[in-house]
């Protein structure tokens, strides 16, 4: 454990960031690529395309919660400034956020009933993407002002799981506020 810490401590800051969080992109954009490739190649609607959605988005989220968390739970153990941890924290924000847009885009592009409240004329993959990004963050927020809403219960199934991984976040920032060391 403390052979880790001098690891980490012995390395720039910025590229000990983007190096932790490797993983969690590399996965989100993967996951959207062949979500991009399925759309656009194989008919979707003759596959289990919302059960491939469902499983897509519950290893994004177990691999953002166990991989990431656990990485940042070995990096607050060392003195950083303010502005460091926010660009921790707000790194695994962004990507929380775009992975679950993408999981959104994808299954209304399979299924239009799957949310309500999504304007017709948004027929493009990224006018839907930007539509459901915007989705993601009241989600993540948990302001949900609810002119776009879930119709399906694979598209809830998804906005619970992305409820639940901001949920955790913030108990995870809250629980570790003690460890933090702060140099100004």
């Amino acid at each position: 454990m403390i052979d880790d810490l001098n690891q980490i401590q012995g390395k720039p800051f910025y590229k000990l960031l983007f190096g932790r969080t490797v993983l969690p992109v590399v996965t989100i954009l993967g996951i959207g690529l062949l979500y991009v490739v399925l759309m656009s190649m194989i008919d979707h609607r003759f596959l289990p395309f919302h059960i491939i959605i469902i499983t897509a988005a519950l290893v994004k989220t177990i691999v953002i919660t166990l991989t990431t968390l656990n990485q940042l739970s070995k990096m607050i153990k060392i003195c950083h400034s303010l502005e460091r941890l926010l660009w921790v924290f707000g790194l695994i924000i962004i990507i929380s956020i775009f992975s679950f847009a993408i999981d959104y885009t994808c299954l209304y592009q399979f299924s239009q009933e799957a949310f309500e409240g999504v304007p017709e004329y948004s027929n493009s993959y990224l006018y839907n993407l930007y539509h459901f990004f915007y989705l993601s963050v009241i989600t993540f927020s948990t302001v949900g002002y609810g002119d776009i809403t879930p119709a399906s219960d694979v598209a809830r199934f998804v906005v619970m799981l992305e409820i639940f991984l901001s949920f955790f976040l913030i108990v995870f920032a809250l629980a570790n506020i003690k460890k933090i060391h702060i140099n100004e």
